[in-house]
């Protein structure tokens, strides 16, 4: 049985954040992330969810979406592994 996952992206403003940290190296990087508060729902529960954003990548519209898994996935050498940002499709609301 496959579970659909929806997100819902909640209204308000993008939120940013900026600093810096040292990596193994010794070396400062600088990091921006950017993000939407948003709700997961899958097999009739819902959870609180962080919607990210890449750098340029446009916010969404509040709303309901599929979160699309199978584009997410990548599989190198038979190990998984899933986007750290969501590829989301938006719902058609039923007629």
């Amino acid at each position: 049985m496959n579970a659909e996952v929806i997100v819902e992206v909640l209204p308000g403003s993008v939120k940013e954040r900026k600093g810096e940290f040292t990596n193994d190296a010794g070396d400062k990087v600088a990091y921006e992330t950017r993000s939407q508060d948003g709700k997961l729902e899958c097999n009739g529960f819902a959870y609180p969810y962080t919607v990210r954003l890449e750098k340029d990548q446009p916010e969404f519209k509040p709303g309901r979406y599929r979160l699309s898994l199978e584009k997410m996935l990548t599989v190198n050498k038979g190990a998984h592994f899933l986007a750290k940002f969501p590829v989301l499709e938006p719902l058609v609301p039923a007629k």
